[in-house]
């Protein structure tokens, strides 16, 4: 990746996972001036595979980042660096100014933020051999790959109940270890599991039995082994909104950015685009939202200058449709 940042761009791409990486494509094929600032931390990198994207299932996440990467190429406009954005502020009037790694100032037109989500993971002894070959986050994307098996569903909270559920469309048992020091489920949560036949375990999770890809089960602190072939766990998702909220960014609840049909966020000039935005949490859908952000930021320049050698866009297509 180029570490030499240009002082000032077209467009700011905050993020160089799928989403990130297919905004900074388009933005390229525009001939916009595009910076993309990747601090390496996408969430499916653990997973030995990602699943369901079409053209290319199953594909190892580095490998489809690599090639991601590779389709920049031929956009002489597009920049990659390694990094953090520390800091980002300004408006679309004035511009805004972002701040690499604590130092380095760049200003931007445009602003794409696809900085995804973080997940808190289990506390199990063995867990980093594991993750990516038995141990799952996402039911969508490995759930076809357990077809036929038992699976042990970790985590505490509301949501645990309809997670585990989903894997009755692939798993021939699913149990939950309720992972939590009171109780877990109302009753009436807890009667519904019983009527689809999902056990619930109530027990702290310690350790994984079973070598990395040959997963016999999930032993708990009492000692107890719950056995299944997989483990899927749901305890808490944190979108790395952070950026988002300083520049003003609407959020829903979950504290996911919320945009329009072109992923355009509340604050004018800002994009959001991959897991960070609400919906499916999936590749093919993060590259999807990128492809609309990175359109809907190229065209939202047009009438306006350029940075850098990139060319001076067309003229805003709003004055030809009103016939001026």
């Amino acid at each position: 990746m180029d570490q030499e940042l240009p002082a000032a761009v077209d467009a700011l791409v905050i993020g160089g996972g799928p989403a990130g990486l297919s905004a900074a494509l388009w933005l390229g094929r525009y001939r916009r001036h595009t910076l993309v600032v990747d601090s390496g931390h996408q969430r499916n990198l653990p997973a030995a595979l990602a699943h369901g994207v079409p053209g290319r299932d199953p594909v190892p996440p580095a490998e489809l980042l690599a090639d991601l990467r590779a389709g920049l190429e031929p956009y002489p406009d597009v920049r990659l660096a390694a990094g953090t954005v520390t800091e980002v502020c300004g408006d679309v009037e004035r511009g805004f100014t972002a701040v690499v790694d604590g130092r380095h100032e760049v200003a931007a037109a445009r602003v794409v933020i696809a900085t995804g989500v973080g997940d808190r993971l289990p506390g199990l002894e063995g867990l980093s051999a594991h993750y990516g070959l038995d141990v799952h986050h996402c039911p969508a994307c490995d759930g076809f790959e357990v077809r036929g098996r038992d699976v042990v569903v970790l985590g505490d909270g509301p949501q645990v109940p309809a997670f585990a559920s989903e894997l009755l469309d692939w798993a021939a048992t699913v149990r939950i270890v309720t992972d939590a020091a009171g109780a877990a489920f109302e009753e009436g949560q807890r009667r519904t599991l019983a009527e689809h036949g999902i056990e619930v375990v109530d027990g702290r999770a310690a350790a994984l039995a079973g070598a990395p890809g040959e997963l016999s089960g999930v032993v708990l602190a009492d000692g107890t082994v719950v056995p299944g072939a997989a483990v899927f766990f749901s305890y808490a998702h944190r979108p790395a909104n952070a950026l988002a909220r300083a520049l003003g960014c609407d959020l829903d609840e979950d504290g996911q950015v919320l945009v329009d049909g072109f992923q355009l966020t509340s604050v004018p000039g800002v994009y959001a685009a991959g897991d960070l935005a609400p919906g499916l949490q999936l590749v093919a859908i993060a590259m999807g939202q990128g492809v609309a952000a990175g359109i809907a930021c190229a065209t939202s320049l047009r009438g306006g200058r350029s940075t850098g050698s990139a060319p001076r866009p067309a003229p805003p297509t709003s004055r030809f449709a009103a016939g001026r």
